[in-house]
């Protein structure tokens, strides 16, 4: 299976927390983090559906977009 950037952004994420479990509350929250760009990595379409119908939704997608463009190389 091959894994989109922002799924490798989400494991790494996930890796670091593992790796430097200072503070609980930070944890839990890269943790939330690092599932959010998994599932956004693997069903970008259903997931900004999904975060669309929230309440501020669309702030969070325009921040997503920014995410995107940081994530993501320029040419694709």
């Amino acid at each position: 299976m091959a894994w989109s950037n922002r799924t490798k952004a989400g494991v790494i994420l996930a890796f670091a927390v593992f790796a430097g479990l200072t503070s609980t509350s930070f944890a839990f929250l890269f943790l939330a983090l690092a599932a959010f760009l998994v599932a956004w990595g693997q069903e970008p379409r259903r997931t900004e559906e999904f975060v669309g119908r929230l309440p501020y939704g669309d702030h969070i997608r325009k921040a997503m977009d920014r995410l995107d463009l940081a994530i993501l190389p320029r040419g694709h």
